[in-house]
């Protein structure tokens, strides 16, 4: 490989260790392999598309937005764990890392970094509450719109855990039904 290789911008964007994504305005102008297999999309589905294709629902896009300019402008280092959507219309949990460029208008232009949150005991949404790699599986499932017997298939377990890790869930985000837990999780 030749050095100016090594210094074209587009060359290091795709072979970073990461997951990027580049946005203008909340629009994707550019990623790398890692970010298109984390959202399971091609670049032509992905690039030039609003960020709002890869959250739940649009109030999880908007709710982000107003919680994110704030430490984008500041230059803030800060990470965020949020449950996000695939292309492929499942949802995972993901920590994101943001940077905005122009503090005096942050979604000018922003790089963010994505890593799937997977390992056990990791803080999840934004520290309050500590899940197991299991309950976020679970959590997603059911933000999928999963029965306990569907979640419990796709997992390659009984019924039943998934009822249980359900219940563990509904205590640790003091709820009483899954419509509430789903509403809980995904803002």
């Amino acid at each position: 490989m030749r050095e100016e290789d090594c210094l074209d911008s587009e060359y290091l964007l795709h072979h970073l260790p990461v997951a990027v994504i580049i946005a203008r305005h909340r629009v994707i102008l550019n990623c790398n392999a890692l970010a298109l297999t984390l959202f399971r999309a091609s670049d032509v589905q992905l690039v030039g598309a609003s960020f709002a294709m890869l959250y739940p629902q649009q109030k999880d896009f908007e709710t982000a937005a107003e919680h994110f300019a704030p430490l984008l402008s500041r230059h803030a280092d800060f990470h965020d764990d949020r449950l996000m959507r695939r292309l492929d219309g499942t949802h995972f949990w993901v920590t994101v890392r943001g940077y905005g460029f122009n503090r005096s208008n942050p979604y000018e232009l922003a790089a963010w970094v994505f890593t799937e949150a997977d390992s056990p005991g990791r803080e999840g949404l934004r520290g309050k509450v500590s899940l197991t790699a299991r309950e976020r599986e679970v959590a997603a499932l059911l933000v999928d719109g999963l029965t306990s017997k569907e979640a419990a298939k796709s997992l390659g377990i009984s019924p039943r855990t998934v009822d249980i890790h359900r219940a563990s869930l509904l205590r640790k985000y003091a709820v009483n039904s899954t419509p509430e837990l789903i509403r809980q999780i995904v803002n």
